[in-house]
C-alpha cells in the first residue's frame, strides 16, 4: 500500500510539472523549443551511450574504431549518424531558443535566463569535447588551435593547456581526456536542466505581450501539449532529413582523413555553431583577448537580467529591431567565420563583431534602466 501511495503522489507532482502546469494563454509555436530540446538531449544521450559501448582509443587514436562501428556494427552507422546530427539539430533549436527569449524578454526570470547561458556554455563543451572523439584530421588540428588559446590567460595558462593535453603536445592522452569530460560533462549538463526547468515551472513561463498575465492563464495540457507535438514532428524529419538524405552535409571533409600530426589542414576551422566565437576570436589581434572576447560573446548575456517592464517603457518595436540586428550580426558572423582569414573575410570579421557586441551592450544598457524605472 506504502508503495502505490508513493506512486500515485509522484504520479501527482509529474503531472503537476507538466500537464496541469498554468500557462499563458497567448504563447506561440515558439515556446515549444524547449520541449524540442528536451527531446534532442535525450536523443544525444541514448545514441551517446550506445556508440559508447563500441568506441575504444587504441594507441593510434580513435580513428578507425570509427570506421569499425560505422561498417561493421548492425546499425552502427545509424546511431552515429542520428548522435553527430543530433549536434546540429541541438544547436539549431537552442539558438533559436535563445532567440525568442530575446525577442520576448525572458531575461526578467533571473534564475531561469542565467542557468539557460549556463546550459549554452555546457552545450558547447561537451559538443567540442565530442568533436575531437572521431580523431579526424579537422578535429585534431582544431581542438589544437583552440585549447592553445587558452595559453594567453596570464599565470594558469599554460598549466591548463598542458593539462587538457595530458603532456606537451595534444595526442592519444588528450583524447582519452576528452573522451571522460565528454560523457562526464554530459550528464552534469542534465543537473543544470533540471534546475532549468523547475525554475521555469515555479514561476511560470513569460509571454509574446511581456507583461504578467496572472489571471489569464490555462493547463498546458491538452491546449498547447498538441502544438508541441507537432514541432517534435518537426524535429524528427529534419533528424531524417540529416541521417538519411544528406548524412554528411553538417562534416567537414578533412574530418574523413586520419589525424596525421605532420600535415594540417588547408584552412582550420571548428563545426558551424561554432564558427560565430571562433570569427571573434580571429578578429582580435591579441591572443588574451581573443579569448577574453570570445567568452564575452556568451557571458555577456547575462547581463541583461533585472531588465523588467520593457515593452511598456521603451517599445516593442524598437527592442525587437536591435533583437533583429543581434541575431543578423550572428549570422554574419557565422558565415564570416567558415571564410578563410583574408580580404575581405578578416575586415568583415571585425565589422561584423563590433556590431555584434555593440547590439550586446544596447540591450544590456536598455534591460537595465527598464528595469530600474520599474
Amino acid at each position: 500500500m506504502s508503495l502505490m501511495k508513493l506512486g500515485s503522489k509522484y504520479e501527482s507532482i509529474t503531472k503537476g510539472f507538466l500537464l496541469d502546469l498554468p500557462t499563458p494563454s497567448n504563447i506561440n509555436y515558439w515556446y515549444g523549443l524547449g520541449v524540442s530540446l528536451g527531446l534532442v538531449y535525450v536523443v544525444q544521450v541514448v545514441s551517446g551511450l550506445l556508440l559508447s559501448l563500441f568506441y575504444k582509443v587504441g594507441s593510434e587514436g580513435s580513428f578507425w574504431e570509427v570506421v569499425y562501428i560505422m561498417q561493421e556494427v548492425g546499425g552502427g552507422w545509424v546511431i552515429r549518424l542520428v548522435h553527430s546530427s543530433g549536434v546540429s539539430v541541438f544547436f539549431i533549436c537552442l539558438y533559436l531558443h535563445l532567440l525568442r527569449g530575446l525577442a520576448y524578454g525572458s531575461f526578467e526570470k533571473v534564475c531561469v535566463w542565467v542557468s539557460g547561458v549556463a546550459i549554452l556554455f555546457m552545450v558547447m563543451g561537451v559538443s567540442f569535447l565530442g568533436y575531437v572523439l572521431p580523431w579526424g584530421s579537422m578535429s585534431y588540428w582544431g581542438m589544437t588551435v583552440v585549447t592553445s588559446m587558452l595559453g594567453a590567460i596570464p599565470y594558469v595558462g599554460e598549466g591548463m593547456v598542458e593539462w587538457l593535453w595530458g603532456g606537451g603536445s595534444a595526442g592519444i592522452v588528450t583524447l582519452s581526456r576528452f573522451y571522460s569530460l565528454h560523457y562526464v560533462l554530459s550528464l552534469a549538463l542534465m543537473v543544470v536542466i533540471v534546475f532549468h526547468m523547475v525554475e521555469l515551472h515555479e514561476g511560470g513561463s513569460s509571454n509574446p505581450l511581456g507583461v504578467s498575465s496572472a489571471n489569464d492563464k490555462v493547463s498546458f495540457h491538452e491546449v498547447f501539449s498538441y502544438k508541441d507535438i507537432a514541432g517534435l514532428v518537426v524535429v524528427l524529419l529534419v533528424y531524417w532529413w540529416l541521417v538519411m538524405v544528406c548524412p554528411y552535409s553538417m562534416m567537414d571533409s578533412a574530418n574523413f582523413e586520419e589525424v596525421s600530426f605532420v600535415k594540417t589542414p588547408l584552412h582550420i576551422k571548428p563545426e558551424w555553431y561554432f564558427l560565430f566565437v571562433y570569427c571573434v576570436l580571429r578578429s582580435v589581434a591579441s591572443k588574451l583577448g581573443g579569448v577574453v572576447m570570445m567568452i564575452m560573446a556568451i557571458a555577456g548575456l547575462v547581463f541583461l537580467v533585472g531588465g523588467s517592464g520593457l515593452y511598456r517603457k521603451v517599445g516593442s518595436l524598437y527592442w525587437k529591431s536591435m533583437v533583429t540586428v543581434f541575431g543578423s550580426s550572428f549570422v554574419a558572423l557565422t558565415l564570416v567565420g567558415g571564410e578563410v582569414v583574408e580580404y575581405p573575410w578578416g575586415e568583415m570579421g571585425v565589422v561584423f563583431s563590433i556590431i555584434y557586441f555593440g547590439v550586446m551592450v544596447a540591450m544590456a544598457l536598455v534591460a537595465a534602466v527598464s528595469g530600474v524605472s520599474d
